[in-house]
């Protein structure tokens, strides 16, 4: 039948399709937003640190656009992307718990 050739990829699998293209260009980071006088991204940063986690610091007070565009709006938020998906992580106690999964992984 016709609709069947219209419907013959759903809208997810075109999706799934272009995530996969995009892995290719993707790597897997850990992105830090953080601010100057925020005790918990220090915290946060001693805690990367120690569990030998790499990552970039993106000072969030300079990187304003930046900041916005990924809908930060405390700090510390972590950003973990890994084959190509994205995870937001708000929060010290959450990138602790975050650290303990990928340490026990």
């Amino acid at each position: 039948p016709r609709w069947a050739v219209a419907y013959k990829y759903p809208p997810e699998e075109k999706e799934t399709k272009a995530a996969k293209k995009d892995t290719k260009k993707t790597k897997d980071e850990v992105v830090l937003f953080t601010t100057k006088t925020c005790p918990n991204c220090k915290m946060a940063k001693s805690l990367l640190d120690k569990a030998n986690i790499k990552y970039t610091v993106v000072d969030a007070e300079e990187q304003k656009e930046l900041t916005k565009e990924k809908g930060v709006k405390q700090a510390p938020t972590m950003f973990v992307t890994k084959g190509g998906k994205e995870q937001k992580i708000v929060n010290v106690s959450n990138i602790k718990k975050y650290i303990s999964t990928v340490a026990a992984a």
